[in-house]
Formats: structure tokens, sequence, C-alpha cells
């Protein structure tokens, strides 16, 4: 076998062995589809003088046809444009294929940055119309995914959409 012969021979055994890898390991904690992850609820836990606590709940939604195992999550929370809140989880979640769950997180927010998010709003409020407007959020991070997941240990998300007070009045 001349010297061409066995490079491409060589390259094909590489490339066969490869590619049986990647078949071998396709059911192995592989998503198809990233999980959809909304706001489900906001509470005030703790309000101090420089900082104050919420709980949020975010809804996962798996549209996989396997277990989504999540170790943790950590995710930024900003209201009309403007950062309000931060926090991290490393509670572990099963979420069964094709099923939801919630997952609560305690995030943290700066007294200093909500008091100026709080003044820019009432500055923009000038008219009762913009009173009832809701206010506009978005919701961003990261899911660290379990062990068993060989090819991403963390998806991204981003959401977003409205927290309306007027049905509160």
């Amino acid at each position: 076998m001349n010297h061409t012969a066995r490079l491409h021979f060589t390259i094909s055994l590489l490339l066969a062995f490869l590619l049986a890898s990647i078949a071998g390991c396709a059911g192995t904690g592989r998503y198809a589809l990233n999980p959809r992850i909304t706001l489900a609820d906001i509470r005030i836990m703790e309000i101090k003088t420089l900082e104050s606590a919420f709980q949020i709940e975010l809804r996962i939604l798996n549209p996989n046809d396997i277990p989504l195992e999540v170790n943790g999550l950590e995710c930024r929370l900003r209201i009309d444009g403007k950062e309000f809140a931060a926090g991290v989880t490393g509670d572990h979640h099963l979420i069964p294929a094709y099923g939801s769950a919630i997952v609560p997180v305690t995030v943290y927010a700066s007294m200093l940055d909500m008091v100026s998010s709080v003044i820019a709003i009432a500055q923009d409020s000038g008219t009762t119309q913009r009173r009832r407007e809701p206010l506009r959020y978005q919701l961003s991070g990261h899911v660290l995914l379990g062990e068993k997941n060989l090819w991403r240990k963390t998806i991204p998300f981003a959401t977003e959409g409205e927290l309306s007070f007027t049905s509160m009045q």
C-alpha cells in the first residue's frame, strides 16, 4: 500500500469512527428542542435598605421525548428595558418528556436601581393612558443541564412579556 492510499484509508477509518460515535450517542441526553421558559409568578420576599429579594417562579416546558434534567439555573430580569434583578438556583429538577415544572428562583434587586427605575417610569407616565399600560419584562439566562447530557452543558433562554396591574386595582 503506497503512502497516499494509506492516508486515505486512515482518514476514512477516522471518519467512520467519528460517525459511529455520533450515531451511538444520539439517544443519550440529546435534546432536539430547547425548553421554553416563562415567568409564572413574582412575589416580594424581603425589602432591605440596599437590596430587595423576590421569589420568581419559572415554568419550564420540555418539548422533547426524553426527560430534561436541570441541575441549576441562572437568570436576569429586566423591566421596561432596565436591569431589575438577577439570581441563581442550584436545585435539581427532572422535567418529564412533554411535561412542565415550576422552578422557584430567588432574585435580588438593588434598591438604588429600583428607585431610579420607579422615577423613570413615573416621569414617563405623564398621562393617565401611560399609567395603565403594562410594564414590559425580559427574562434571560442559562439552564445548567444534568450530567447525562453529553453534547451541551447549558442552554440559553430568553423570553419577554407584560406585567399588567390593571386587574389588581
